[in-house]
């Protein structure tokens, strides 16, 4: 079965941005199905902005490897860092 587009964004939203989730257990969080972890991975790095990932690695949302595998998926034209607001 395929996996649930609205479960995905949802997933990487709580994972990398609020940190209410992981993709493991730990940190009293369940984590998320195995098979949801690459389509999740390949979300954050479409569509968060390194700085944005760098956050959830500092706060311990996700481990290293997990921050390693998201980096390499992303591309050049996937969003890297926040704009400058002048």
């Amino acid at each position: 079965m395929a996996n649930l587009p609205f479960l995905v964004s949802t997933y990487s939203r709580n994972i990398n941005i609020f940190g209410k989730e992981r993709f493991t257990p730990r940190d009293g969080c369940k984590g998320i199905p195995e098979s949801y972890h690459s389509d999740v991975a390949g979300y954050a790095a479409r569509n968060y902005y390194i700085d944005d990932l760098d956050k959830a690695l500092a706060q311990g949302w996700i481990s290293q490897q997990e921050y390693d595998n998201i980096m390499a998926i992303k591309t050049t034209d996937d969003p890297a860092f926040r704009p400058v607001v002048k």
